[in-house]
């Protein structure tokens, strides 16, 4: 809890120091564009702040039987993981973007019920310890669909790779046999194309407002199910090579997994804030 309310006050005093700055400033420099309409490359490195939820299910459980790792668990439902992200404009439409994070997930509970995962059943009454670690990388292709000296609204086609695994370790039952300390690990991993679009607006020089929007529905690899990956923000350009970002972002997968090492149901969800620092040239 005393780490969530940090990380939320930094995000507020981010907050109104940026947003704080004389509506002067962007008066004087209403006649002048951000420098992302304009530069080939953007980067942006910083600490994506999120709230997590979890429901995975193996052994063929259906949705409704999956397991709710945070509730069920213990399995931390916030953290704050490093996050990247790029573009390079090439050409006079196209463009190509990446985005990478990094889930790992861990905790413990003493069992309010049984827990069914793989061939194991863990007790209510015993202790247990799980965890889930997720890679995202995000690639993207993108063209121009309409721009100008204030604004640029561009859609293209991607894919986002996912590496997906978790865990239940305890005291467990094995065909209703008590079989002392085991550990049920799955995981999976394909890519899961989408389509997305996205939009600049440049109020100022100084000032500039995206969003961004990518999702899909489909069966590909060992994953079937659908994915959203979107954000809204703003960035200040502090310097002409330098300047700060703050974006909200939303990310949800729910599929159904078979392959060789998992066989189930898989929802996720992480949503928050994403403060960067970004570069341009």
């Amino acid at each position: 809890m005393r780490r969530s309310r940090f990380i939320a006050g930094i995000f507020l005093l981010f907050a109104a120091l940026i947003l704080g700055s004389p509506v002067q400033v962007l008066a004087q420099q209403s006649g002048e564009t951000h420098a992302w309409l304009k530069d080939r490359f953007h980067v942006s490195v910083g600490a994506f702040a999120r709230q997590q939820a979890f429901k995975l299910g193996a052994d063929g459980t259906f949705p409704e039987e999956e397991i709710d790792f945070d509730e069920v668990l213990g399995v931390d439902d916030d953290d704050v993981s490093a996050s990247l992200t790029f573009r390079w404009n090439f050409g006079e439409k196209w463009s190509l973007w990446g985005q990478a994070w990094r889930v790992n997930a861990k905790g413990g509970a003493l069992l309010t019920e049984d827990v069914e995962w793989e061939n194991l059943v863990f007790q209510e009454g015993s202790f247990v310890n799980a965890g889930v670690e997720n890679s995202v990388i995000r690639a993207f292709l993108g063209r121009k669909i309409s721009n100008g000296p204030r604004h640029e609204f561009g859609l293209g086609l991607g894919f986002h790779w996912l590496e997906l695994s978790a865990f239940i370790e305890g005291e467990a039952l094995i065909n209703d046999i008590p079989s002392g300390f085991q550990r049920g690990d799955v995981s999976a991993g394909a890519p899961m194309p989408n389509i997305g679009g996205w939009f600049y607006y440049s109020a100022s020089k100084r000032w500039l407002l995206e969003a961004r929007l990518d999702w899909l529905d489909v069966s590909v690899g060992d994953y079937s199910g659908g994915i959203w990956n979107s954000s809204v923000g703003v960035n200040f350009q502090a310097f002409r090579n330098m300047g700060i970002s703050l974006n909200y972002q939303v990310f949800a997968l729910n599929a159904e997994i078979d392959s060789s090492d998992w066989h189930g149901g898989a929802e996720l969800s992480y949503h928050g804030p994403f403060l960067a620092l970004t570069a341009n040239w």
